[in-house]
């Protein structure tokens, strides 16, 4: 399920604030970033996901916090953002939860299993690896109306494999050792390049054989990535460590 990043705010746990949108902060990329893979369904399932997309998660927490910081008069240039109980208790009452992040990448596997037909368990799963890398960025999803990787990975040789796709969030750190999700990187447009420019750095990582552009990496070729696994499917990956190109 995808998570809330304005939720620690709402209860009292300042992981991540207002501040950091509003104050257009930018990722430092001298630390790693983090790509949480949160779900992992089979491919056939991956159409059932909601994903939700940057821009539309991007514009829904802006608005929250907007109204947050109506309802509660509060001026971050002049008072902050920390918010007592009762501020809390009102926000909940009258906005509701905050808005859900989005999942901001996904990676399609392919992958064997050796079954154990008498106890009717998978043993092993093996041979597991990258084929393709996308972005979420769209607002209708990519599975929906046939993916292009999808139909590839029909090809005869791919057909002992079994294929699952695993979705994730992109989180950097700011200078002031802040966590910051792709989509509270303002404005949109650089959060949209933020977001670009990982695709391009998973891909040259990667080389997965069903991704057929090459995007630039920007900045991004500086960077590290730690990929941590919490999908309960698998480990796959979880630990993996990217070391910039520039490094």
């Amino acid at each position: 399920m995808r998570f809330q990043p304005l939720r620690p705010w709402i209860n009292g746990f300042n992981s991540v604030t207002p501040e950091i949108f509003y104050g257009q902060k930018d990722p430092d990329l001298s630390k790693e970033a983090f790509i949480a893979l949160d779900v992992c369904v089979a491919l056939h399932e991956a159409n059932e996901v909601d994903t939700g997309n940057l821009q539309d998660s991007w514009a829904e927490n802006r608005e929250y916090i907007s109204r947050v910081l109506k309802l509660v008069n509060i001026d971050l240039s002049e008072s902050g953002s920390d918010l007592d109980h009762e501020e809390r208790e009102k926000i909940k009452r009258e906005l509701g939860e905050p808005p859900y992040n989005s999942y901001n990448i996904y990676f399609i596997t392919i992958y064997k299993e050796d079954i154990d037909n008498k106890a009717r368990k998978v043993c092993k799963t093996f041979e597991e690896k990258v084929v393709y890398i996308g972005k979420t960025d769209s607002r209708y999803s990519r599975f929906s109306n046939g993916h292009l990787a999808a139909l590839k990975l029909h090809h005869p040789k791919y057909k002992d494999y079994l294929k699952r796709v695993y979705f994730g969030t992109v989180t950097f750190i700011t200078k002031d050792d802040e966590y910051l999700p792709l989509e509270f990187i303002s404005p949109l447009t650089k959060a949209k390049r933020f977001s670009n420019n990982t695709e391009a750095l998973l891909i040259s990582w990667f080389n997965p054989e069903l991704n057929t552009k090459t995007e630039d990496m920007g900045n991004m070729r500086d960077a590290s990535i730690i990929i941590e696994n919490w999908s309960n499917v698998s480990k796959f990956l979880h630990g993996y460590f990217i070391e910039g190109y520039e490094k």
